[in-house]
C-alpha cells in the first residue's frame, strides 16, 4: 500500500474502515511495537483463534519462537507448548 493511501486511511474514522484497511492503518505502529519488544528480549501476547482452543489461552510471540500459554483463574500463566 502506498504512503498516500495510508495518509488517506488516517483521515477516515476507524469505524468507517474495513478490517483490511484498519490492519493497514495500524501496521506501522504494530511493527514499531514488535521491534521494540524484541529488542528488549520481550514478547507480544495475543489471542489467535487458529491455535487458542479457549479464551483462557494466548500466544506469546518472541523474536525466535511462539508459545501457547494458558491462564488460570488467578491470572497465572502456564506454558502449554511451543508453536
Amino acid at each position: 500500500m502506498s504512503s498516500s493511501t495510508l495518509k488517506d486511511l488516517r483521515s477516515v474514522p476507524i469505524f468507517e474502515l474495513s478490517d483490511e484497511q484498519l490492519r493497514e492503518r495500524l501496521r506501522p505502529a504494530y511493527e514499531k511495537i514488535k521491534q521494540e519488544a524484541f529488542a528488549k528480549n520481550s514478547y507480544l501476547t495475543y489471542f489467535d483463534p487458529l491455535v487458542c482452543p479457549t479464551n483462557a489461552h494466548a500466544v506469546h510471540e518472541y523474536r525466535d519462537r511462539k508459545e501457547l500459554i494458558w491462564m488460570d483463574h488467578t491470572g497465572k500463566e502456564h506454558f502449554v507448548k511451543t508453536l
